[in-house]
């Protein structure tokens, strides 16, 4: 019992909780404002849409593949729905219509890099400047003046009249793929390609089937953030994404999950991805140049990296230490 709990207070996602709790301290007695209503409600926004695009981007690095395509796929995904919502299709349209566009890009990052073999992380920038470069030739700059009905989930759709819906669809997906991280044979599937995708052949598992309906999955996450994030105004550019799959990577490496694939747990993701969502708005009550967000983000990855990296280390330090000290006894 007292070994379990030692690990417990020893788990990344221990002490990224105890970082938290001291940003949060620390906001508190820093940055006057910041704890205003409207703040909050704003930063909860901004962390569901970062979240759900975060579990998809987690599923992605633990089968040790990437997909840096992200933010222009969610610039199309909003130009999408912003094109039909201009025409007065609800919110009950719009998001379907989103998950697919999303899911069908995504899955066409996944046929790249399992069918013609591109790495993943060349496929992806490619399809990111094709999306991209396709946007830019069909939209001039923006789509402006959309309708009430398209901006309903950001400004009417509100919990007990305050909070934001994005939060309660957030709350649905992250219970639903903490579910199926845990308890579904796909998922096993997904950590077993991430450690060795050589050995899962072996043992029967369609490596290839599993990246692309990992893939597809994420992509239609992708495409629900995509949603929060374009109904949240009247006008809808085509840059709408631009730079965001670096905060969802942050997330998910900043939560544990191992670049090389194979490892995290989606409670590290959360928490990473609440942090997240703090930086913007924390730098602006703290009176400090917006231009810092990135390289806050920028940092957060490379430490984050060299933790894992270096717990890695340790790990295998200390079996090889006791293969050693195995052998010596059965000598």
């Amino acid at each position: 019992m007292h070994t379990k709990k030692g690990k417990l207070f020893l788990t990344t996602e221990f002490y990224l909780l105890l970082f938290l709790i001291m940003v949060l301290l620390f906001l508190g007695m820093f940055a006057q404002g910041f704890y205003s209503l409207n703040n909050i409600m704003s930063v909860l926004n901004t962390f569901s849409y970062i979240l759900i695009a975060a579990i998809g981007m987690n599923m992605i690095i633990i089968t040790s593949n990437i997909d840096v395509s992200t933010g222009a796929l969610i610039s199309v995904v909003c130009l999408s729905i912003a094109a039909v919502g201009k025409i007065g299709v609800p919110f009950a349209g719009l998001l379907p219509l989103a998950i697919v566009i999303g899911a069908l890009l995504s899955t066409l990052n996944a046929l790249l890099i399992t069918k013609l073999r591109i790495p993943a992380i060349v496929a992806t920038l490619a399809t990111a400047q094709i999306f991209q470069g396709v946007l830019q030739l069909m939209v001039e700059g923006s789509i402006y003046d959309l309708p009430s009905s398209y901006t309903w989930l950001a400004f009417k759709a509100k919990l007990f009249g305050v909070m934001p819906a994005s939060i309660l669809i957030c709350a649905i997906v992250t219970a639903i793929s903490l579910i199926f991280m845990k308890y579904s044979r796909f998922s096993k599937k997904i950590y077993a390609i991430g450690n060795n995708a050589q050995a899962s052949r072996l043992t029967g598992i369609s490596v290839d089937r599993t990246t692309m309906i990992t893939y597809a999955i994420a992509g239609a996450l992708f495409g629900i953030s995509g949603v929060i994030i374009g109904t949240a105004g009247q006008r809808v550019t085509t840059t709408m994404g631009t730079g965001l799959e670096m905060t969802f990577i942050a997330a998910v490496v900043l939560g544990g999950t191992s670049t090389a694939g194979g490892s995290g747990k989606l409670t590290g993701t959360i928490i990473g991805a609440f942090i997240l969502a703090l930086i913007s708005p924390a730098i602006n009550y703290l009176r400090i140049s917006a231009d810092w967000s990135d390289a806050v983000k920028g940092a957060i990855i490379i430490v984050s990296v060299l933790a894992a990296s270096l717990k890695q280390r340790k790990h295998k330090r200390i079996i090889t230490v006791q293969s050693a000290y195995a052998a010596e006894r059965q000598a």
